[in-house]
């Protein structure tokens, strides 16, 4: 299993909040990623230094 950060910034790009995602491939963290809820801002995955997905978060 792979450990796949997840981090939601502001606008001013500070951390909001961050967690870790333990998931066999991307695809299983890309699933598990996109149906967090998550606070208003920009949502990053990453595994290591690579972005795999970045999604705004609209308050709701």
């Amino acid at each position: 299993m792979a450990a796949y950060r997840v981090q939601v910034l502001d606008d001013r790009d500070e951390l909001v909040v961050g967690a870790t995602l333990n998931c066999p491939d991307d695809a299983a963290a890309r699933a598990r990623f996109l149906a967090l809820p998550l606070p208003a801002g920009r949502a990053e995955l990453w595994l290591g230094r690579r972005l795999l997905l970045r999604r705004a978060v609209e308050e709701a």
